[in-house]
This record gives structure tokens, sequence and C-alpha cells, in this order.
């Protein structure tokens, strides 16, 4: 008996390598003479209908052929193992390859070959099909024989399968857009990754723009701009009057420093809290060789002031670097299309604003201008088939919770 089980998997195993492998070469060649597979086969209805056909024909050729070894082949712990192994190997492998297709040094053969979207070819889209043909055929499997114990399979499988369904079939209608919002102006169009307009069912409007920043850090850098030392920068953040730090040969001190602060005479600087005021340090440079020290000021400059830095000698140079951004948010008002609600929110990064089923993300700004930008730019996300997602990792979570449980000794 054993050794027939023990034979049994050796067939399932060798079968499944030979359908996989099949499949890949199949998917390559697809992939090779048809191209990227078109965005519009997964929109709405397309995807609704393939996803309902999927299930049907599926369910139908499992409750007629339940008892043929084909059936039970693809349903098989080693056939989910093959063609997870293999979509694993795909996902991480080919899907770190990173391509540029406007690289004209990029072999036209490798972009054919769909390796800058991997999961848009043929290929990928043939064995991940064949996984969730496995999840829904074993949970079909395992649910006409239910028993109690059956039900952390149950829930583990479907919610996989649920997961990855919903999350395929939803790309076609995944929207992305990005709106460039500016002071006092009603904005309802927005552009996609290739540059189309669009106009939205809702519009925003900003009304303040808000970012606060770092204090600057100033690098000692080489002829080529590069920071110093070359196998690991260092940087002296200017947040405390009269710190200290070392780079290289050099103590730096800082005596002031001014976030706004306007040129006055040849070399010096002073507070001033106007628009477009750069940031700039009163510094001491000493030499800790020669003892030598200089104070100087520096700054580092921006679209209306440029910036200065201290010659150290003739290799090495002392620069402040630009303020990094440390929060950013926008204060806006959206209005709705046929609607008389107004609504006034606050975005901030990592902290979206939900309407109408769009999810509002702060993104970026005008970073010529930095502190001053008078412009925020938002990314807007529609995801239609995002809370079935959610419901299968729900599932699949509670699954999780049902394992524990079962196993809690």
């Amino acid at each position: 008996m054993n050794f027939n089980k023990q034979f049994h998997k050796k067939y399932q195993y060798r079968n499944s390598i030979y359908i996989t492998a099949g499949l890949l070469i199949i998917g390559f060649l697809l992939q090779y003479f048809m191209g990227t597979i078109s965005k519009e086969w997964f929109s709405f209805p397309n995807n609704l209908f393939v996803g309902l056909a999927f299930i049907g024909i599926l369910t139908t050729l499992f409750f007629l052929y339940k008892q043929r070894e084909s059936i039970n082949l693809l349903s098989s712990v080693p056939f989910a193992l093959v063609t997870t192994i293999v979509l694993g190997v795909l996902t991480i492998g080919l899907g770190s390859i990173h391509l540029d297709p406007a690289n004209k040094n990029t072999h036209p053969v490798l972009l054919r070959m769909g390796l800058d979207n991997i999961t848009t070819t043929w290929y990928f889209a043939l064995i991940f099909l064949m996984v969730l043909t496995n999840l829904w055929l074993a949970t079909l499997k395992r649910a006409l024989v239910f028993q109690t114990k059956n039900i952390t399979f149950l829930l583990n499988h479907f919610g996989l399968w649920l997961t990855l369904f919903a999350g395929v079939l939803g790309q076609g209608d995944l929207t992305r857009l990005t709106m460039t919002l500016k002071k006092d102006t009603p904005e309802w169009r927005a552009t996609d990754e290739y540059g189309n307009v669009a106009e939205l069912p809702i519009a925003l409007e900003l009304k303040n723009f808000n970012i606060d920043i770092y204090p600057n850090k100033v690098y000692i850098i080489d002829r080529e701009g590069n920071p110093l030392p070359a196998s690991k920068p260092q940087s002296f953040l200017l947040e405390n009057d009269n710190s200290s730090h070392t780079i290289l040969d050099w103590k730096i001190t800082l005596n002031k420093y001014l976030p706004n602060a306007v040129p006055v005479g040849d070399d010096e600087y002073a507070a001033n809290p106007m628009w477009g005021a750069t940031n700039a340090a009163n510094i001491t440079i000493e030499n800790i060789l020669t003892k030598e020290k200089h104070t100087q000021w520096i700054a580092a400059g921006n679209f209306q002031f440029p910036p200065v830095a201290k010659i150290l000698d003739s290799s090495h140079t002392l620069v402040m670097a630009p303020a990094e951004a440390r929060r950013f948010e926008s204060d806006v008002v959206i209005y709705q299309k046929n609607k008389d609600e107004i609504r006034e929110e606050n975005i901030q990064v990592n902290h979206p604003v939900k309407i109408d089923g769009w999810k509002i993300y702060q993104t970026s700004y005008d970073e010529r201008l930095g502190r001053w930008s008078d412009v925020s730019i938002v990314e807007l996300v529609l995801d239609p088939w995002l809370p079935l997602v959610y419901t299968g990792i729900f599932i699949l979570m509670a699954g999780s919770v049902a394992f524990l449980i079962k196993n809690r000794k």
C-alpha cells in the first residue's frame, strides 16, 4: 500500500512537471509572437465574464469528471508545489529584472518577452491560472466531504484563491491618476502614466499647502561633487548651535543656523521670513592637521538665491545640501459632481482621503520651489475590486486563527 502511494506521488510530480514545462513553452511562444496581454482583457465587463466563465467551466468539469486522474492531478499537492515554485521563480527571478523601454541599449527581444512587466506576460498568466485551478479544485474536493476538521483547510485555500483571483481580475479596472493642484483653482482633470487627460466626477481645490523641513546637512565633496569619504559619506546635521562634527581632516562647528535667511552685504546673511528665503549657517572650519581656522557663512541656495560653499583646498569643498522635507500636507476643498455636498479635507503622506471609491494620496509638490511651493501633486486611485481582495485576506486570516486554535496544544 505504501509502495503504491509513493509510486502515485512520483507519478503526480512527474506529470506536474511535464504540464508546467509545457505551459511555459506555450506561454513563451505566445509571448514572442503575440506580445503582452492587453489590459482591456481584464477591464469591466470582460474581467467579470472571464471570472464567471472560469468558475463555471472548472466547477462543471469537476463534478462531471471528479473521479478522473486528470482532476485528481490538478488538485493534488504535487501539482500545487510545482506550480507555486515556478510562479515564485518567475515573480522573484524574472520580476526582479528592471528594463527601461526608453533605453536604446535594451535588446528588443527582452522587451518582446515582457521582462519589463512580468505580470502581463502569457507564460506568467498560464502558470498563475494553474495555481488558481489547483486552489479551486482542492477547495471543491474538500468541501464535498465537509467535516469540522476541514474548516481550516477550506478557509485558508478559499481565502488565498479569492485574494489572487480578485487581484488579477481587478488589474484592468485599477485606475491610478495624477492631479496637479494650484492654490484657489478647482481642478477636475488628471493624467495617467501615459499623459492621457481624464475628467473626473470629483474636483479638488487647493486652499493651503504646508511643508515642514529638516535642518540642512553639510558635506565635504570632491572635485566631481561626490560626498566623502567615498566608502561611507558623512554629513553634519545643522540642528544645534555650538555643536561640532569632524569629517576627514576638518572639524566643523555650527555657530548659528538660519532656516529663513537672505544675503546682506558680502558673504553675510540675516534672518528674514520673506517668501523665497534660503537656508544659511555661520560655521567655523578648523583643519585638524594644520590648526588653521576659518569662519564664514554658507548657504544651500534655492530658485532665488545662489548657493554659497567653502573651498577647503584644491580637492575638497564644504557644501550645504538642500533641506529635506519632514512632512507636507494639503488643505483642500472637494466637490462632487451632481452633489451639493462640499468637503474640506487635509491630505497627508500615508494618510489618504477616501471619497466615492477614490483614494487621494499626497505625493509631491513643486520641488524647484521647495518649501515655498504653491503647487501640490496628489494621486487618485480607484480599485473597485479591492473590497473582494480584502474579503479574501480576512478569510485567510480566519483560517490562520482556526489553525492556531486547532493546534493550540
